[in-house]
């Protein structure tokens, strides 16, 4: 990245970044990203805050949405937006797919805590392996069991139903926002409360 800190105070508005700007980033210009960099990583690294809840992860998916911001740059098409809007939907795109990520490894974690308590294994497993799989079933259990009827319901419905947030509306007659909430609220208890099962 061309700065060191997050912190860095902003040298260029976000005004300055234009698509000529996204022209010269995408034809490979260092000095432009600077300048894209300096303008957009404040606002950036506040919305994954907000998404992931930890300092070290909203570093982490900054750092990542920049490169990917570089690499892609030559994709951007002026008639769809400015550039701050590509990279607010860039970086938030990257974000929900992370928090989708640890909630499949809780899923996964679940799963296999039902499926041992189903069928149990002939063979004996290690023990270590074998309590260490036990307690991130039970974590993702009394995790789930400390949220709310009402964000529980949303989560289950989204993550282990498989449905849309949109079906979610509909099959609870919710607004859609008030659902988004839900399982944002639930996405950052869990990852609060798992954090030491990641």
């Amino acid at each position: 990245m061309p700065r060191n800190s997050l912190m860095t105070p902003t040298e260029t508005s976000q005004e300055d970044v234009d698509p000529a700007v996204m022209r010269r980033v995408a034809a490979g210009d260092v000095r432009a990203f600077e300048c894209m960099y300096d303008a957009f990583s404040g606002l950036l690294y506040s919305l994954a805050l907000r998404m992931l809840q930890r300092p070290e992860d909203a570093e982490e998916l900054l750092q990542d949405a920049f490169a990917k911001m570089w690499r892609e740059a030559v994709h951007y098409d002026p008639s769809r937006g400015a550039p701050l809007a590509w990279a607010i939907t860039l970086t938030r795109h990257m974000a929900i797919d992370r928090i989708r990520s640890t909630t499949r490894r809780l899923h996964l974690h679940e799963a296999a805590g039902n499926e041992s308590a189903i069928n149990p294994p002939t063979a004996a497993p290690q023990p270590t392996f074998e309590t260490e799989q036990g307690e991130n079933a039970r974590a993702v259990r009394e995790s789930l069991a400390t949220l709310s009827t009402e964000v529980r319901e949303a989560i289950e419905l989204a993550y282990f139903g498989g449905l849309s947030h949109s079906q979610i509306a509909e099959k609870l007659s919710l607004p859609l926002t008030t659902v988004k909430s839900r399982i944002r609220r639930a996405m950052m208890q869990l990852r609060q409360t798992l954090r030491h099962y990641a």
